[in-house]
């Protein structure tokens, strides 16, 4: 997922990124794919911001 926000130039929507991750890994599951951006977030690789509701930002950090 870094990598896919890295093509992004660092910022993407949550929906970008799960169709990119699933079209490499078909059998992934929202849970699966939110459950890893929450443990990139923790490891403060990326950083998530609600665009609205429903649409989540992330953000690659710099490091």
């Amino acid at each position: 997922m870094v990598d896919m926000l890295r093509q992004k130039k660092g910022v993407a929507r949550d929906k970008e990124i799960y169709k990119m991750v699933k079209a490499i890994y078909k059998d992934v599951s929202p849970k699966e794919f939110y459950k890893a951006v929450m443990r990139l977030e923790l490891r403060g690789l990326i950083n998530v911001s609600s665009v609205s509701k429903s649409v989540k930002s992330l953000r690659l950090r710099e490091t």
